[in-house]
């Protein structure tokens, strides 16, 4: 457990090396871990966060996909609202389509109340467009037309 951690956090730092094949390997590398030991990645989540600001696209995606792996009921609004941000200013066309049907579906399962949840949906309504998959936009009329405080 102990030499886990060490491995972990030295994949961490190696996030912050200059050379992209590195931080490459090593998100892949952490996304193999994180279903392990999840709270030693969460601990690099702040830098995790900061590769989605990469120029290169895999780092981007494995990022992406990283953040996914590390939502949880603790930690949904400010992951989720870091992914929204992504969503907003720098996802790629290419990621939108997953990182839309994601952010939604992590929403549904870690919401902390209704109210969240809907406000989430809407803003990745907004930002999303067209990359939103359509049986997402039916299920959030449902949810709006069968919610009287909506």
């Amino acid at each position: 457990s102990g030499l886990r951690v060490l491995a972990i956090n030295i994949l961490g730092r190696f996030l912050l090396n200059s050379d992209k094949n590195i931080r490459y390997v090593a998100l892949n590398t952490l996304l193999r871990t994180v279903h392990i030991d999840k709270a030693a990645v969460q601990r690099h989540r702040n830098t995790i966060i900061e590769c989605l600001s990469d120029v290169d696209i895999s780092i981007k995606k494995r990022a992406m996909e990283l953040l996914f792996a590390l939502v949880n009921e603790t930690n949904v609004r400010s992951v989720i609202g870091e992914l929204v941000n992504f969503l907003s200013s720098s996802a790629p066309a290419e990621l939108k389509a997953q990182l839309t049907s994601t952010i939604i579906l992590l929403s549904d399962k870690y919401a902390p109340t209704k109210r969240w949840y809907m406000d989430t949906v809407l803003k990745v309504l907004i930002h999303g467009g067209h990359y939103v998959r359509d049986d997402v936009v039916n299920s959030v009329t449902q949810s709006i037309s069968e919610s009287p405080e909506m």
